[in-house]
């Protein structure tokens, strides 16, 4: 019996450690990066916070609820400064409240990876090419409130990367893809307490579903977006009006 059980344990770990050999790795990771100081300061948190013009990263489904009836925000983040000075994260937002019930937003996310001198072993030209690969995201969203407390919304997202390098074997073409998100976003009345008002939020957001995104128009060669669920809760304590 003892030996049995030892078999069973050492196939599962033959089975396990077979499972750890396929490392799923996810192409355009810049599109999990933060780019607002707000959420990346609350490690990455937003799904489930007060609306602002940087929602449609987090949870476009915030629009709905926003106090605003339109905005935009502009933001650049020197990326890796340890390692070079000029890659950099940039966005541009702006939303639009169609009415008190249903609004739309639009975005365009760019990730500069710099300039790459290209050299090769035992070249001695001394004029090297420079490439200077990027990615960008172009996206749409449409948020409607199902409710007086809860809304839904849903994004179209195009996404080009050009990170491949050209060489005498290959055109260096770019690749690109498309991505849907869905986001719901919950957001009760303010309730009054004892010493203090109060306001429950929740919120989660499906991103990047779409197809592989592949360099060589090669199926076997092609990478997943980086899908992702984010879901979160929270509770806002309102202790006077600006507090």
């Amino acid at each position: 019996m003892k030996k049995k059980i030892f078999l069973l344990i050492f196939l599962l770990l033959i089975s396990f450690a077979k499972a750890q050999e396929r490392v799923i790795v996810p192409g355009v990771p810049f599109l999990l990066v933060a780019a607002d100081a707000r959420a990346a300061g609350m490690g990455d948190m937003g799904v489930a916070t007060s609306a602002d013009a940087f929602s449609q990263q987090w949870n476009p489904a915030k629009y709905a609820f926003s106090t605003d009836a339109q905005g935009f925000s502009l933001s650049y983040t020197p990326y890796l400064t340890d390692i070079a000075n000029d890659i950099s994260l940039g966005q541009l937002t702006y939303f639009q409240k169609l009415n008190d019930r249903s609004a739309f937003a639009g975005s365009i996310r760019y990730f500069g990876f710099g300039d790459i001198e290209l050299r090769q072993t035992g070249e001695q030209n001394e004029d090297f090419p420079i490439v200077s690969p990027n990615e960008f995201a172009i996206d749409g969203s449409y948020s409607l409130k199902l409710s007086e407390k809860f809304s839904m919304a849903i994004a179209g997202r195009f996404i080009n990367s050009n990170l491949k390098v050209a060489s005498d074997n290959n055109d260096a073409s770019s690749a690109s893809s498309f991505a849907v998100d869905v986001a719901g976003f919950f957001q009760s009345e303010e309730i009054a307490y004892n010493e203090f008002n109060g306001r429950w939020r929740a919120g989660f957001n499906i991103q990047n579903l779409g197809p592989k995104i592949s360099y060589d128009n090669d199926e076997f060669n092609n990478n997943f977006l980086p899908a992702n669920l984010k879901i979160g809760t929270g509770f806002d304590f309102i202790l006077d009006e600006y507090n």
